[in-house]
């Protein structure tokens, strides 16, 4: 027997009406918490208690007989006894980097540590540790990968100005002959002098071209330390 119009309407009204009627549940259940805050005020305050507690590194370093010192405070402290010289210092390492960008010169993660080896092993052989060692410079081991990076960039950048000649090397080893341990090999002598050298003149030329960078490089200042 087919289903007269108004019936077929009265049944679609029925079910459009079990479809609004489950939000209006929910809303009506949000509503009457809501109007109970004092089933949320309890977890309000241990949530903040919690999210404190776990972000107070952030904000308050240490705490003395209950009084506390505020992060920012260290960092203040900080800046006025070394803003200036971090801050040159981070001026000339985004210096380096921008040259080797533009001239394309890159360094390995091999070349690194490769490097870092050579420090390591020669600690090694003096007895010392190279953690250690980097501890008392308050350095970890990716502070000097950074540094070591910046170095060979620089190596590379500059490599024209640093090389050493074997007549350099030998009238050094002239003049120092007395200085080297006697059981030390003349090819050893050699390749600690010409290593020597080059990071001297590495060291003078790199200032020159360092200050020649930051005198044509746009920099805009916003803290005067």
């Amino acid at each position: 027997m087919p289903v007269k119009k108004s019936q077929r309407s009265k049944v679609k009204n029925q079910k459009l009406s079990a479809v609004i009627a489950v939000p209006k549940a929910i809303n009506t259940s949000i509503k009457d918490k809501l109007k109970q805050p004092k089933n949320f005020i309890p977890l309000i305050i241990i949530a903040l208690i919690i999210i404190a507690f776990s972000l107070k590194g952030l904000f308050v370093v240490a705490l003395v007989n209950g009084e506390p010192i505020a992060r920012i405070a260290v960092v203040s402290e900080l800046e006025k006894q070394g803003g200036k010289q971090a801050l040159s210092s981070l001026v000339n390492q985004t210096l380096i980097l921008q040259e080797a960008r533009k001239k394309n010169i890159q360094v390995s993660q091999a070349e690194i540590d490769a490097a870092a080896k050579q420090i390591e092993d020669s600690l090694k052989s003096q007895g010392q540790n190279l953690d250690t060692a980097l501890a008392m410079q308050g350095m970890t081991r990716k502070d000097l990968s950074t540094q070591l990076k910046l170095r060979s960039l620089v190596e590379k950048l500059l490599t024209d100005k640093v090389k050493v000649t074997d007549k350099e090397v030998a009238d050094y080893i002239e003049k120092n002959k007395d200085t080297f341990p006697a059981e030390m090999k003349e090819e050893e002598i050699k390749k600690s002098v010409t290593e020597q050298l080059k990071q001297q003149k590495l060291g003078s030329a790199s200032q020159v071209w360092l200050a020649e960078l930051n005198k044509n490089a746009k920099i805009n200042y916003f803290v005067n330390y």
